[in-house]
């Protein structure tokens, strides 16, 4: 792998971070606002790994696909366990996140398109109570 994957990786931590915090707080515009640079981050990565992938293929043409060997072998991602862990579970959080958003921008859509329900008003009476609904002037009628 390449030594320009971390940095790489580090970026896009920072902003998977930045994100999930903007979605925690509900800040939904600074949470939008991440996503050009969390693609462009994404991307660079993806770049990153490709190029790595494709240096090895170049150094090792001859390497050996026997499973025995490859099992006795380092994992290819070792050094970067970490930071793929770190990235894995904010990623995981932040699908959870924008799951959430989504789900409570819908809900708020719903409430402002929908129309109430046609029930009796509510009859506000002088003394701040209910009154019956009567031919007498309530004090303040409410249609909610």
């Amino acid at each position: 792998m390449s030594a320009s994957i971390i940095p790489a990786m580090q970026r896009l931590i920072a902003i998977l971070e930045a994100e999930n915090s903007a979605l925690e707080e509900a800040r939904i515009p600074d949470a939008l606002a991440l996503l050009p640079d969390k693609q462009s981050a994404s991307r660079m990565l993806e770049h990153e790994v490709a190029v790595a992938n494709d240096r090895k293929k170049d150094l090792c043409p001859c390497c050996p696909d026997d499973e025995e060997d490859t099992a006795q072998q380092e994992p290819p991602a070792f050094p970067y366990r970490d930071l793929l862990e770190q990235m894995t579970e904010l990623g995981n959080r932040n699908g959870e996140l924008l799951q959430r958003a989504i789900t409570a921008q819908k809900r708020v859509i719903e409430l402002l398109t929908s129309t109430p329900a046609a029930t009796l008003p509510h009859n506000y009476g002088n003394q701040g109570t209910y009154a019956p609904v009567s031919e007498r002037q309530a004090l303040f009628t409410s249609r909610a």
